[in-house]
């Protein structure tokens, strides 16, 4: 096994997604770096200052839960608005789901494809554009969806969907510095962070629905495009990356394949990972079925008002916050397997098999509590786990990769509750999705071996931090040899010019008979025709100098005239 360097201990925020969508898939725990145990004491306290000189410093992490808060409560009511919105105007279930999936697939490729453009930017700064843009696009779905219709809202959601992802992932980043420079528990925040999600569900969905009650889907947008341009806004006023800290140094010049290819590097070699991305894939597409297409279909067949849903969400986002709180107090004392197995199997099909059991809305609102209660501890734990065991130097690609991963059941849920909701009926589609959750949560249990390395607090391996590639280049273009280098993007000095002999020594050095035959076929080309121009100089040369002669000897050669004649006449024959 590999040696773990020293100094090195990755942490997690393991928030919710911003949506609220996925219960168990981590949020900041795909994109944010970890904290230095070099800066950190274990009991969580910055290693050195004192107490007051803390308070100061905890500035910017207060900034970045307040802005996740804002943001959240924001997009918690376009959560319930949305959905309600598609269902009120075109009674399709499909509809509903083609509606979601077009908002999670760019969401869930932002996880992917906005990593290594993170790591380049930066975090504070694609955290404030990305949370301006959003609150541009919602502006744009308010004011543009009753003259342009559903083609434009797929349009402007699938837009929105990306910003929110980009600013997601960003405003996870930023949490690991704010946290080292505040000297806080890691455990503690990341559990705060998760419960700031569930906390802004109990508020933002109940709120969300009274007022589609009161005023209309599209009005509650709109308040929500204002909570995004006021969380940009104090991320840029009251947010700033001490120079010291890692998260502030620029990326390694490496390409953007690159970056996105380490990652997948590492997913390779974690099986614990793995089988937490599977798990999640599946427990994220039955709960967007459940949460974008069956909860707003039973609620729309069963109480028939909008205020519903946020009684429905409310309970069990209500149930989230007590199960957080508890979690936060305990998380120490908690072994992380077992937490997390009975949070699954008690959080996790019950949701959707109780809609499909009963209509009776106090049992169905104490069985979701129940379900918020199990999964409180989901979060902060899949989160913790990632920040252990990927090195710091690997987080936002490789926390990009994975949640592109979870998150790909998103919007594949949300497509199959459509369908399944329209074709079999919402029973149907509510067994279906409640049975195949069943089965993904049960994992844990019959993959003991590999699950259990959940209470490991430390990285199972370790791997280099990535180095961006040396490259060489020995090209020829317009009869001259040039070799350069370059790390990544950037070039080590200026390129040099070779001869002909030292362009095929380099290349006979390489072993390689084909680049050497084409090298050597060029030396003779460009040999022959330096021969043939020589030649060609050669006869003009020779051309010149009989020119020359000739001009020469006709300078010397006595005149032809009278005087020439007198003579001649002075001495006859």
């Amino acid at each position: 096994m590999a040696r773990r360097r020293p100094g090195r201990r990755v942490t997690s925020d393991g928030s919710a997604p911003h949506s609220g969508t996925p219960d168990g898939a981590t949020s900041g725990g795909a994109t944010s770096g970890g904290v230095a145990s070099g800066s950190v004491t274990p009991g969580g306290e910055a290693a050195g200052g004192p107490p007051e000189g803390r308070s100061r410093r905890r500035g910017g992490l207060v900034a970045v839960l307040t802005a996740e808060t804002v943001s959240q409560v924001g997009t918690k009511m376009t959560f319930v608005a949305l959905p309600w919105l598609v269902l009120a105007d075109t009674g399709s279930p499909t509809m509903m789901g083609l509606v979601a999936a077009a908002e999670m697939v760019p969401y869930v490729a932002a996880g992917v494809l906005g990593a290594p453009w993170i790591d380049r930017l930066g975090a504070w700064r694609t955290t404030v554009d990305t949370d301006l843009l959003s609150a541009l696009a919602l502006v744009g779905i308010v004011l543009g969806y009753r003259d342009l219709g559903c083609g434009a809202l797929l349009v402007l959601v699938a837009v929105a969907g990306g910003l929110r992802g980009l600013s997601d992932r960003s405003r996870a980043v930023l949490l690991r510095p704010m946290i080292e420079l505040a000297g806080a528990d890691t455990t503690r925040v990341t559990a705060v962070y998760d419960g700031i999600g569930r906390l802004t569900t109990l508020i933002g969905a109940p709120v969300g629905g009274l007022l589609i009650a009161w005023t209309d889907p599209l009005t509650v947008m709109g308040v929500d495009a204002i909570t995004f341009a006021v969380s940009g806004l104090l991320v840029a006023a009251l947010v700033r990356l001490p120079g010291s800290l890692p998260a502030s140094s620029p990326a390694p010049p490496e390409s953007y394949l690159e970056s996105l290819r380490g990652g997948f590097g590492y997913l390779r070699h974690d099986r614990l990972i793995l089988g937490v991305l599977v798990m999640l894939f599946v427990s994220n597409l039955a709960t967007q079925a459940h949460q974008v297409v069956f909860v707003p279909l039973w609620v729309s067949r069963q109480l028939g008002t909008p205020a519903g849903l946020g009684v429905v969400f409310g309970s069990f986002a209500l149930g989230a916050v007590v199960g957080n709180l508890a979690f936060t107090a305990m998380a120490k004392r908690l072994p992380r397997y077992l937490t997390l197995t009975a949070g699954y199997l008690v959080g996790g099909a019950p949701r959707l098999l109780v809609l499909a059991f009963t209509d009776d809305l106090p049992t169905v609102v104490a069985v979701l509590f129940l379900s918020g209660v199990g999964l409180a501890a989901v979060n902060p734990i899949i989160g913790a786990v990632l920040y252990q065991r990927v090195p710091v130097a690997y987080q936002a690609r490789v926390f990009g990769l994975a949640a592109a991963f979870a998150y790909a059941g998103l919007p594949v849920g949300s497509l199959l509750g459509g369908w399944l909701a329209q074709s079999a009926g919402l029973t149907a589609g509510l067994l279906v999705c409640g049975l195949l959750l069943l089965a993904a949560t049960l994992s844990p249990v019959f993959g003991y071996r590999t699950w259990r390395e959940l209470d490991h607090t430390t990285t199972a391996f370790a791997l280099p931090e990535p180095v961006p590639p040396l490259t060489v280049t020995l090209a020829y273009a317009d009869g001259t040899w040039r070799l350069a280098a370059a790390r990544g993007r950037t070039g080590l000095g200026p390129p040099r010019d070779l001869d002909a002999a030292d362009a095929l020594r380099t290349v006979a050095g390489l072993d390689l008979p084909e680049a050497y035959a084409a090298a050597e076929h060029i030396v003779t080309g460009d040999r022959d025709q330096a021969r043939a121009e020589a030649e060609r100089l050669r006869a003009q040369l020779a051309a010149a100098e009989a020119r020359l002669y000739a001009l020469d000897s006709a300078a010397t050669a006595p005149p032809a005239g009278p005087a020439g004649a007198q003579t001649a006449a002075a001495h006859p024959g």
